[in-house]
């Protein structure tokens, strides 16, 4: 497994060892061959690439980006907005950037968000990695957002 981190904001420090860490345990097996690339940004740079692919003038916290379809090999790109999970997390930080990770990294294994049921199946998917990786698991109010 290939993982590049780029780092290109100034509201935490990342950890690329606990990044790592983080896409190997997500990625277990599907990881052997992956080449990943995960960009920390600001809000500001988040907000641009919503624009430019999805047409939505939002902050988000987390963008995937497929490179290809190999079934055998998972590429892709994440971007993961740091000042968000600084504004949004109160205490734990590295809790809430380690979500949008896992998250980035669900979405780049082909699990979806749009629907209710899906939903529920990608946050108890993240609820259990979180947990295994010794991070809180964030409430979710109706169970769908």
């Amino acid at each position: 497994m290939i993982v590049e981190i780029v780092d290109l904001q100034n509201h935490y420090k990342i950890k690329n060892s606990i990044v790592k860490r983080v896409a190997k345990e997500v990625l277990g097996k599907k990881g052997k061959g992956a080449k990943l690339s995960i960009a920390f940004v600001d809000n500001s740079e988040i907000k641009k690439l919503n624009k430019r692919y999805f047409d939505s003038n939002e902050v988000t916290d987390v963008i995937a980006f497929p490179l290809d379809d190999h079934k055998s090999e998972l590429n892709g790109e994440i971007v993961v907005s740091v000042e968000t999970a600084v504004d949004t997390a109160g205490i734990d930080v590295e809790g809430e950037i380690i979500l949008y990770v896992v998250h980035g990294l669900l979405h780049l294994m082909g699990y979806r968000d749009e629907k209710r049921d899906d939903f529920k199946i990608m946050h108890d998917k993240e609820s259990a990695i979180l947990k295994t990786l010794g991070y809180n698991v964030p409430e979710v109010e109706d169970g769908f957002q």
